[in-house]
């Protein structure tokens, strides 16, 4: 073996191995607080900036426009807390900043790296149903607080994350991946050795359909809402959006407005009958919530609570919209994309969004991948970070995990997120 091979064996073990320990630890709640955790997750994000740095094809040598916005987003928000310190947590920004840091993995998919791509998809789907199910245990065993606990700094909630149990986190990193899981189970062909017998070709498969099973169940046993309305939703894409051709297209876009406008004459009895149903549950007093707000023409509750805060971050904004609060205190805390508006102003908050955003955007007028995945997955890509907060979990999905989904399915990523792609390349749906 050549030199040149070693190094580069060296090179692709150096990664992944690197990814496969971030993979590992932010999607495992017992390695949430550990010291140790933390230092050799720097240690292999490190690691992955050295050896990318020494590739040739490097994001950081040769950087397009994310990985650009990316280091400007993160020195300027750095420079940011160091200037103006606020009474928010650390924590809350360096999820934000190893978030992007995936972004630029992501990127360095697209660079001829295929491979670690594939396998970081793999690593996910491994490490994924091992805390999901431990945590639908702990919901069937503890009930519903468990999920919303772990979201606390405390005690209460380290104990909990010790014992294997995920939360809100783990929750949305699920549903960010079921349209990916719903497209692979139902509707596209995984990319195996066509030389292997049967027995060695399912079990891809039935990790996909083990994964997209526990994902339904913990979104829907969580008792976070908008957890359900986005699996619902992203489900819906995957199944009923089905062709790109006019006539198809506008037929599955009629039948979603159908059940939209059904859902919406029948909601008052429905919202009842839920409320009865889930009587004794977490769910029970978001549809009294809804419900009462319906009846009343103003928020109550919970959704009361969302939109003052939702608000407070907007009012903030047009109170700076140039510079920004540079602080989170006078923002609402409830809206990763709002609360970024008020804070760093409009240019910054701009680039946030268009770095959550631009990975979703990209798969749209790509022919190679299915309508109804781009479709689902730009609505809970945009959608989770409008009425809630992101972090570290989301960053694999959104921008390691898609491109390995892509990868699998036979999609090139160079081709992925190109209009039009070399003939010959196709997912079959």
């Amino acid at each position: 073996m050549s030199l040149a091979i070693r190094r580069v064996a060296a090179a692709t073990f150096i990664r992944r191995a690197a990814l496969a320990y971030l993979i590992i630890w932010v999607l495992s709640p017992p390695l949430s607080y550990g010291t140790i955790w933390r230092v050799l997750a720097v240690l292999a994000m490190l690691s992955w900036l050295a050896v990318d740095t020494l590739s040739s094809r490097s994001v950081l040598l040769r950087p397009n426009w994310p990985v650009l916005g990316c280091m400007a987003f993160i020195i300027y928000t750095v420079f940011i807390e160091w200037l103006v310190p606020d009474r928010s947590i650390i924590n809350t920004y360096f999820q934000v900043w190893i978030m992007l840091f995936f972004m630029l993995v992501g990127e360095s998919f697209r660079r001829d790296q295929p491979g670690d791509a594939r396998f970081c998809f793999w690593v996910t789907l491994v490490v994924l149903p091992v805390w999901v199910s431990r945590t639908l245990w702990g919901l069937e065993t503890y009930g519903p607080t468990v999920a919303r606990t772990i979201v606390r700094s405390s005690e209460e909630a380290q104990a909990l994350a010790d014992q294997g149990f995920g939360g809100y986190p783990l929750v949305y990193a699920g549903v960010l991946c079921l349209p990916f899981l719903a497209q692979l189970a139902f509707r596209s062909r995984i990319e195996t050795d066509s030389r292997k017998v049967w027995w060695q070709r399912w079990p891809p498969r039935i990790l996909i359909w083990i994964n997209l099973v526990l994902v339904v169940l913990l979104a829907l046993r969580a008792g976070y809402s908008i957890a359900v309305l986005l699996a619902v939703l992203a489900l819906l894409c995957v199944l009923l959006v089905g062709a790109r051709s006019l006539l198809p297209l506008a037929m599955s876009v009629l039948a979603v407005a159908v059940l939209t406008l059904l859902a919406s004459v029948a909601y008052e009895p429905a919202l009842e009958f839920l409320e009865q149903a889930s009587a004794g549950t977490e769910y029970s007093s978001k549809f009294r919530d809804i419900l009462t707000s319906v009846e009343e023409g103003e928020s109550t509750g919970t959704l009361e609570e969302r939109t003052e805060r939702y608000l407070k971050s907007i009012n903030a904004f047009l109170e700076n919209p140039v510079i920004g609060t540079l602080s989170l205190d006078p923002t609402g805390k409830h809206s990763a994309i709002l609360d970024r508006f008020a804070k760093y102003g409009f240019g910054f908050g701009l680039l946030f969004v268009a770095l959550l955003l631009h990975v979703p955007f990209r798969t749209l007028p790509s022919r190679h991948i299915p309508i109804g995945l781009a479709v689902g997955f730009l609505v809970v890509a945009a959608l989770f970070p409008l009425v809630n907060n992101v972090g570290m979990s989301w960053g694999i999905m959104l921008y390691m995990f898609s491109r390995g989904a892509f990868v699998v399915m036979g999609v090139p990523l160079g081709q992925s997120q190109q209009p039009h792609a070399a003939a010959g390349v196709h997912v079959h749906a």
